[in-house]
């Protein structure tokens, strides 16, 4: 439930510079702004792995690449700005050590990020409308810890803010521009700075958006 109010919030506040920006861009004309798009999409994350030094002994920790899935919000202010509410859910993926090349599973990790920011669109006389963004996000993140003796037993990964970057392109699929597949490249960085691992990942996805008119 906790979990649940955070994201009530977060949204709320994520959407006041979203409804300012509208009011802001309203005598902008071109064809491109003032449009609310809803999308979904499915993705494959490959969680980077790290490094740590526990007790004077170095100690590789590895991730497993999972899938996810997410759905979007986006409005596009004009044809060089949009903004971009997202919330994504990636799988449990299998966390290991590996010490001595002896690879052994310590739990699993899973991590629903909440991200707002805004994308720059480069202006093409295409059907490709390419972009690159950043922003800022909140992670909600679990970790099941594994009945394991080599596991540290403090060893936690906490809720935490954090941002990102983004690089794609927008591919529109009918004559009036009003749906999109979008193929992205997303870098994820939380906070790891109370955790026991540095983690951070990249999240490779495609979906689709409509266009409101």
């Amino acid at each position: 439930m906790k979990s649940v109010v955070k994201i009530i919030w977060f949204i709320g506040f994520s959407l006041l510079p979203v409804c300012a920006f509208a009011q802001w861009t309203s005598t902008y004309e071109t064809g491109h702004d003032n449009r609310i798009g809803i999308g979904a999409h499915v993705s494959h994350a490959r969680i980077n792995d790290s490094e740590m030094t526990i007790n004077g002994l170095s100690v590789d920790y590895e991730f497993d690449d999972v899938p996810g899935f997410g759905i979007n919000l986006v409005m596009s202010l004009n044809e060089f700005l949009s903004l971009e509410f997202c919330i994504d859910s990636m799988s449990k993926s299998d966390a290991h050590i590996n010490i001595a090349d002896q690879k052994t599973k310590i739990g699993e990790f899973s991590t629903i990020p909440v991200t707002f920011g805004a994308k720059f669109h480069l202006p093409t006389d295409t059907i490709f409308r390419p972009y690159f963004g950043m922003g800022i996000g909140y992670y909600f993140n679990e970790f099941d810890r594994a009945d394991n003796p080599l596991m540290p037993g403090s060893m936690a990964i906490d809720d935490a803010f954090g941002f990102h970057y983004s690089f794609g392109t927008d591919l529109w699929i009918n004559r009036v521009e009003n749906t999109a597949m979008n193929f992205d490249i997303k870098y994820l960085k939380p906070d790891t700075e109370n955790d026991s691992i540095d983690w951070d990942a990249w999240n490779f996805g495609i979906g689709i958006t409509y266009y409101f008119q």
